[in-house]
């Protein structure tokens, strides 16, 4: 679709960018040319210099021939304007950003198709976030009270194991609730079947009235704190002795848990050399683990360290060949588990992007 943005600031320039990915034709009309010029640089997109109400701005961005309209500035006066000149000039969809809610009339009257309140957005995720943190996200379908949101099970969630037919026919489930994605091994979504079988550590995308999300919360995640394994419960204590670890929140840890395996290894193995995927990430619990760089610098890993590279994040090739020097017992955490952690907790991403990282 061919798309004209008017406003390329921090909103305009996202919103270009996430387009750009997906293949759509862009032009970007900006007030500000060092604006203008670094769109232009960072995405490759044309970006006209000049104000979003003007005529000429707008004529020489094909304004007639656009698919959808976008209003982004950061004023309601100008993107008020812009959509008007939108239809006037027979753009069939006009989208536009409200700053101020008190513009939502005047919006309708200037024939925006699509109002996106900015202040409405962040009220609502900040209320889901304060209301009920087990919630990822969670979008407003439709005018009623009708809501679609993600939520990742516990590691002894009392569902797990069970199939979404068994769950739905759970005394107490809301029977208003419908389950839409479950994620796969693979990482995907895929849409359920009633024979879909829930696993402790999978993230669950649902449909439910906004009244009965304490009954869903209630009926997926109550009483999940002894539900762990022996083997799963003994990576758990692995991974609370891990000092980088230590700010992930107790379900966090168990979901790394879940994602995660005793091996034995012994002494003069190798567990992996340099240019071999990266894929998992390794937790010493007992031995030693020499590491060995390819510019022959040396390290050796013993309990509670841990080892794996940057590649236990990217999969990108390792740099350093990993050899037991002693008998070891270690923990071995799925790259997929691991990444998952960090999405859930993002302040930690950093650091432990810096403990990862090969030597020079």
């Amino acid at each position: 679709m061919y798309v004209v943005i008017a406003g390329g600031g921090h909103m305009g320039r996202s919103l270009v960018t996430r387009l750009a990915a997906e293949g759509h034709e862009i032009v970007v009309v900006e007030s500000s040319p060092e604006v203008a010029q670094r769109i232009f640089a960072e995405q490759g997109v044309v970006a006209i210099t000049g104000s979003a109400t003007d005529l000429e701005a707008l004529d020489l961005a094909s304004i007639k021939r656009a698919d959808v309209a976008v209003a982004m500035t950061g004023r309601d006066a100008d993107n008020l304007v812009f959509c008007l000149l939108a239809r006037h000039f027979g753009v069939p969809r006009v989208l536009a950003r409200m700053l101020d809610p008190r513009y939502e009339v005047a919006y309708r009257l200037v024939g925006a198709t699509k109002v996106h309140s900015e202040s409405d957005i962040l009220v609502e995720s900040f209320l889901t976030s304060i209301d009920y943190p087990q919630i990822g996200a969670l979008m407003r379908v439709g005018r009623g009270d009708l809501v679609a949101f993600d939520l990742r099970l516990p590691a002894g969630a009392p569902v797990a194991g069970l199939s979404v037919a068994e769950i739905v026919a759970r005394p107490g489930f809301p029977a208003r609730c419908l389950f839409i994605g479950v994620e796969a091994a693979s990482g995907e979504m895929v849409v359920p079947r009633g024979n879909t079988v829930l696993e402790g550590g999978t993230t669950v995308v649902l449909a439910a009235h906004r009244p009965d999300l304490p009954k869903v919360i209630e009926s997926l995640t109550a009483g999940s704190q002894a539900r762990l394994d022996e083997a799963q419960q003994a990576a758990l204590e692995t991974l609370r002795l891990v000092k980088l670890l230590s700010g992930l929140s107790p379900a966090d840890l168990e979901h790394l848990a879940l994602g995660a395996r005793l091996e034995t290894r012994r002494a003069g193995e190798v567990i992996y050399t340099a240019g071999a995927p990266g894929d998992r990430l390794f937790v010493v619990r007992r031995g030693a683990v020499q590491l060995v760089s390819r510019g022959g610098l040396t390290d050796v890993v013993r309990a509670p360290g841990w080892f794996g590279e940057m590649g236990a994040l990217t999969g990108e090739p390792r740099t350093q060949t990993a050899t037991v020097v002693e008998d070891a017992a270690l923990l071995v955490v799925e790259s997929a588990a691991f990444r998952t952690a960090l999405l859930q907790n993002p302040f930690l991403a950093l650091e432990i992007a810096k403990a990862l990282a090969p030597p020079a």
